[in-house]
């Protein structure tokens, strides 16, 4: 008798309450545990501590229980943190999985300067890629800003849009705003700008060029595109949201009180029917283009990505950002009692790996 086939999710777990929780990810699972179900599948939870121990949470009607489990044939990585990822413990995880003859794929997170560079070898991305440099002191930031009316600085690491600035030419100097604050500072010198920016930056940061956005109520507005392997490196697009930032605010992303609406409705209040429809195909083109180039350059295995697009008052798209952990929060299905297709799209993969590898 053949061997079932067992997938797990890799996550972190909050094991104090009476129930175990997955942080924001915790519907996902059950969305997943239930798929899985369906396609013979052995699923379940766990972490790098409790894979180790052989442990995890499986899926039951009354709710997750915590058992003794299999080898997974196949893992997905989604671990919330980077310091996690370059743990003894991670790397522990990664041997007993190669001796088990195991796979796992979202391998790890990809910094936005080791994104850029990837991209950056594919001339047909240059396009939508935004000018960007590893911000190394007050020399960079004099070129950008001699060059651009508006430039931003990001921290490698970040996400949901955390730690990043923006500075822009005004009458009286340059301003500086943050993006987890309502003030704007203003400085009439290079040098006390420079000064408080490395009083202020303790991370490696990139610096890019701003980008004039189209908005919707002066509301600078970006696209989510959630891209799913289907096998070899083919990928599809399994949902796409615009999200609006909030008034005031340079970043759209929900952790920073962004605003979800239907791609489609927005791309309507811009454009005539038909152009709103090939803005829309060639922003999916953009994602699956962008995909499919750190699939094949990035070490490890990846088989899903959050790609954050952007279009500018030209009708220009630009790639703002991608993410290898993308948020469950922008394609929630309509009910929990539903599988959304992000979901279908993590087992039929994982499934696709272990044919392939039988």
């Amino acid at each position: 008798m053949s061997k079932q086939r067992t997938m797990a999710v890799l996550t972190e777990i909050n094991e104090t309450s009476e129930r175990a929780a997955f942080g924001s990810i915790h519907h996902f699972c059950e969305e997943l545990a239930a798929y899985a179900r369906k396609r013979g599948l052995f699923f379940y939870v766990s972490s790098p501590a409790l894979y180790l121990e052989g442990v995890g949470y499986q899926w039951t009607e009354s709710g997750w229980g915590k058992r003794d489990v299999p080898p997974a044939d196949v893992v997905y990585n989604r671990l919330h943190s980077r310091k996690l990822e370059r743990s003894p413990l991670f790397a522990e995880l990664l041997a007993r999985l190669a001796e088990e003859n195991g796979m796992m794929f979202n391998h790890r997170f990809l910094h936005k300067w080791e994104v850029h560079c990837h991209f950056e070898r594919h001339e047909y991305l240059h396009p939508h890629l935004p000018k960007t440099a590893l911000w190394s002191g007050q020399h960079t930031l004099e070129a950008f800003l001699d060059a651009f009316p508006s430039v931003f600085l990001k921290p490698i690491y970040g996400s949901q849009g955390r730690g990043i600035f923006c500075l822009q030419h005004s009458d009286d100097g340059i301003c500086l705003r943050h993006s987890t604050s309502a003030s704007t500072a203003v400085y009439r010198s290079m040098d006390a700008l420079a000064s408080a920016l490395r009083q202020q930056i303790r991370t490696p940061m990139i610096i890019q060029q701003g980008l004039e956005l189209r908005t919707l109520d002066g509301r600078p507005v970006d696209f989510r595109l959630l891209c799913h392997r289907v096998r070899h490196n083919d990928w599809r697009v399994t949902s796409a949201v615009a999200r609006i930032a909030p008034p005031g605010q340079f970043v759209a992303n929900l952790a920073r009180g962004g605003e979800l609406m239907a791609v489609n409705d927005v791309l309507r209040k811009w454009y005539t029917r038909v152009d709103a429809f090939q803005q829309k195909q060639l922003l999916k083109e953009i994602a699956l283009e962008s995909a499919a180039v750190l699939a094949s350059e990035a070490e490890g295995l990846y088989g899903e990505f959050g790609v954050d697009l952007a279009i500018d008052i030209h009708g220009q798209p630009w790639i703002i950002e991608v993410n290898t952990k993308p948020s469950k929060q922008t394609d929630m299905a309509a009910s929990y009692q539903s599988v959304r297709p992000s979901a279908k799209a993590i087992i039929d993969y994982s499934l696709t790996l272990m044919e392939e590898k039988e």
